[in-house]
């Protein structure tokens, strides 16, 4: 872990709201208004010695005089996520939620992790302490969208920022707050000058071909998951219009089936097919309804969990770019809880109660009954 001081900008902001002067400062501790200045400006530092004098002179803390900024790296920041994510079935939500805190407290400036632990907010909000769902849902997405906002005005990664804006939008349909969305994003949609296409070019005019296919690699595979996702959006728009419904469907899965999206990310698959299931049974198409849930139920079979983010014989030069992510190979929630909350919203949901009856549906509870019971391996 680097650790990075600042005790310049604390010794300014403290001598302004104190209205001290650099050479009141450096008559206090014993050194001349020079030195001070050069505090300041980041040119040198205080001798250690006099740090407690510098403390107590503001009524600071030495950790809060110093203002040291943990930075963790990639490695570090998918152990604690991982590690967290794994808590929500081994502890109470409270001593999880306590441990969450904590780490918040200690990594404030360390502006990629925080924006991590508000995806793990996000993501398991439901597992922390609260009188029911909704209660959760507005406590909890309400302190991650704070983190967010943390990341968005402090950080000056502008791709960092960029995903932070964009998290805090997505707190914001949580929280049902559209107009909030639409002044934070803008109400067209943004123009696209995908940067991987200048990476990879600047790659191949330098004749460092293995590189650019890596970069192109990574481009797709994240775009199948974005374009699987906008599929199984657009489904939910849907359910009052039947021909456009059917024929997104069958674009969406043939697009599946061209990236391989039950084998490559089984989870995004599977949503897409649950919105289909979904609108299918708001429109009463039985037939079909049961051919997309055999389905469904099939590949939630084959899906092994953890599920693990990997490449095959085609995106064979990912692994080094899936290294660099945050979360790593892992996906972000908790696999029991995904697998699980995958059965049950099929053996659960009021939508589906009307066919529970169907002939039909017996086999496919046994083998929901058989993936839910099996757990994660």
């Amino acid at each position: 872990m680097i650790m990075e001081v600042n005790i310049g900008p604390v010794l300014i902001n403290q001598r302004k709201q104190h209205h001290i002067t650099q050479q009141q400062l450096a008559d206090f501790v014993g050194v001349s208004k020079a030195a001070v200045s050069k505090w300041e400006t980041g040119q040198s530092y205080p001798d250690i010695t006099l740090l407690p004098s510098l403390a107590a002179y503001f009524n600071l803390q030495i950790d809060d005089l110093l203002d040291y900024e943990p930075q963790l790296s990639t490695s570090e920041i998918q152990n604690i996520y991982n590690t967290l994510k794994k808590s929500f079935t081994t502890e109470p939500g409270e001593e999880v939620l306590t441990k969450l805190r904590s780490l918040i407290r200690r990594y404030y400036a360390c502006y990629p992790f925080i924006q991590q632990m508000g995806l793990l907010i996000l993501n398991h909000f439901t597992s922390l302490p609260g009188k029911d769902v909704a209660d959760k849902q507005a406590r909890y997405v309400a302190e991650a969208r704070q983190l967010f906002i943390h990341v968005r005005e402090n950080t000056d990664d502008t791709t960092l920022k960029l995903n932070a804006r964009n998290l805090e939008a997505y707190t914001l349909i949580l929280l049902h707050k559209p107009q909030e969305v639409l002044t934070l994003l803008g109400t067209a949609t943004p123009t696209y000058l995908p940067a991987e296409n200048l990476i990879a070019t600047a790659y191949q005019m330098q004749h460092d071909t293995e590189k650019a296919q890596a970069v192109y690699q990574s481009a797709m595979y994240q775009h199948a998951s974005v374009g699987m996702n906008y599929f199984t959006n657009y489904l939910t728009l849907l359910t009052a219009d039947p021909a456009k419904f059917t024929e997104t469907y069958r674009r969406g899965k043939a697009y599946a089936e061209v990236f391989k999206m039950a084998t490559l990310n089984p989870l995004v698959y599977l949503n897409f097919l649950l919105a289909t299931i979904m609108g299918l049974a708001q429109q009463q198409q039985t037939t079909v309804l049961f051919q997309v849930l055999t389905h469904y139920v099939d590949v939630l079979s084959h899906t092994e969990f953890p599920p693990v983010l990997h490449g095959d014989a085609y995106f064979d030069q990912i692994d080094d770019w899936l290294d660099t992510l945050d979360s790593g190979h892992q996906t972000p929630r908790n696999a029991t809880m995904v697998q699980q909350q995958l059965v049950d919203i099929i053996q659960q949901d009021p939508t589906l109660a009307a066919y529970r009856s169907d002939k039909r549906w017996l086999p496919l509870a046994r083998k929901l009954k058989e993936v839910g019971q099996h757990g994660p391996q």
